[in-house]
């Protein structure tokens, strides 16, 4: 079951079970899709979970206060 859980706190996780391998999650992910684009299998969940991590959180947006004319 999944629960509530900011975008920010799941690439911190995905980071941190893959920097067990000992290096960086990006280019560790790199690695494996060079490796399986050379084998010919398919790579479209790497690349996802490569631009996942690499996309920057998105920035909230200021609310518009709501003035009265006077």
């Amino acid at each position: 079951m999944m629960g509530t859980k900011k975008l920010s706190t799941i690439r911190k996780e995905i980071r941190e079970s893959l920097a067990s391998s000992g290096m960086d999650a990006i280019q560790w992910l790199e690695k494996r899709i060079a490796l399986a684009q050379r084998k010919g299998n398919r790579t479209e969940v790497l690349q996802g979970l490569k631009r996942f991590l690499e996309s920057s959180p998105k920035r909230k947006h200021a609310k518009r206060r709501i003035t009265t004319k006077k």
